[in-house]
């Protein structure tokens, strides 16, 4: 029986000591959180695109720590949970388009868009040996859009250096990866020992020194000029919420955005219908979206039953707020959105700073050293 009193006393011990821990942590949270010393996380590894994306949000908050993520969904999932504060997630990159995923997450988690970065990318090819030469490549790892934003380069100067060697028939592979970053990893590890034959990835060039790689081409995307638009998310209820954005302080004349989504009526008209709302107003859209109307536990909360249909979409548009514009105009235009949707979602407003410039194609002449190599 002392032993069972002793056993029990202990068990009491130990409880009480973990719930101390655990109250000791949420103090420590939210004290971090008065100071705005929370975690921001990116997907990736540091010198990955998004990394630079959140050093870039951040730079003047360094009271906010910064913390890679495996995946697109695990970031969402850490802000959502309340373990990060806020997200950055790339959204749309300016030559491979829409990264749809993070469409379907937005409206899977209860998130609001706090700000926008239109982020310049320089994508490098990086081998592991410095002896290695274009045409010695025998496969190329990347993330999907970024292999799809350098496929010119590919195209027109590695197949053909690659080719003159393995003959006309060859083959390059690619190989997909979660980030640059888990490229640049991968071909460092792989490298030339593989059986797939001498890996190259395409990655930032901050991802190859951190890897130890060898650079063979700098700026190797489709156009002149690249660039990715990333988002920064949090919750919809909770302290980021009453916090004010972390935007940089030095953005020039940043445009004030919206974005929502909206669920409708399968009619004729119906699209017009809700754009005319936009178009009565002299609203600019700065782009739609659509993305196929998930069920189940994807399904958006509040959705009408029997809403989800076969080829049913939701509809994503962001558009630019009237400078000006008055709460009572802004009631006027969310009740008119309202009557012409089934269901909706407003994502906030948010400073967007993004660059417009004339589209050029990438030439890539003056890689004299690149050239002789192969």
């Amino acid at each position: 029986q002392a032993f069972k009193r002793a056993c029990a006393q202990s068990a009491r011990v130990r409880a009480e000591c973990r719930a101390a821990g655990v109250m000791a942590e949420q103090a420590a949270k939210r004290a971090r959180t008065e100071e705005h010393g929370d975690v921001a996380v990116y997907t990736g590894e540091e010198g990955s695109l998004a990394h630079i994306a959140a050093t870039q949000f951040f730079k003047h908050f360094p009271k906010v720590s910064l913390s890679g993520v495996g995946s697109f969904a695990a970031a969402f999932r850490e802000v959502a949970s309340g373990r990060a504060l806020y997200g950055v997630i790339p959204i749309e990159n300016s030559a491979s388009g829409t990264l749809h995923s993070t469409y379907d997450l937005v409206v899977e988690h209860d998130v609001v868009i706090s700000g926008e970065l239109g982020v310049r990318e320089v994508y490098c090819l990086c081998v592991k040996t410095e002896s290695t030469m274009l045409s010695g490549i025998r496969r190329v790892l990347s993330h999907p859009n970024i292999l799809d934003a350098c496929s010119s380069f590919i195209d027109t100067k590695v197949v053909p250096a690659v080719r003159a060697v393995a003959g006309a028939d060859f083959t390059l592979g690619t190989r997909p990866t979660r980030s640059t970053t888990e490229a640049a990893r991968l071909t460092a590890e792989e490298g030339a020992e593989a059986p797939e034959g001498v890996a190259a990835a395409i990655a930032t060039k901050e991802a190859a020194k951190r890897h130890g790689l060898t650079i063979l081409a700098e700026d190797i995307g489709n156009d002149a000029f690249l660039e990715t638009r990333y988002i920064l998310i949090h919750r919809r209820e909770g302290p980021a919420a009453n916090l004010p954005s972390p935007f940089p302080r030095d953005a020039v004349s940043p445009l004030r955005k919206r974005s929502a989504c909206f669920a409708l009526r399968n009619e004729p008209g119906a699209i017009f219908r809700l754009l005319a709302c936009f178009a009565l107003r002299s609203i600019d859209i700065i782009k739609v979206e659509t993305r196929p109307l998930h069920a189940g536990h994807r399904a958006p909360p509040g959705l009408p039953a029997g809403t989800p249909r076969l080829w049913d979409y939701l509809f994503y548009v962001d558009y630019a707020v009237p400078p000006g514009q008055t709460a009572k105009e802004d009631v006027r235009l969310q009740e008119s959105l309202a009557e012409f949707s089934i269901w909706n979602r407003d994502f906030g407003t948010y400073p967007s700073q993004t660059t417009s410039v004339e589209k050029q194609a990438q030439s890539w002449d003056d890689m004299v050293d690149i050239m002789a190599k192969s």
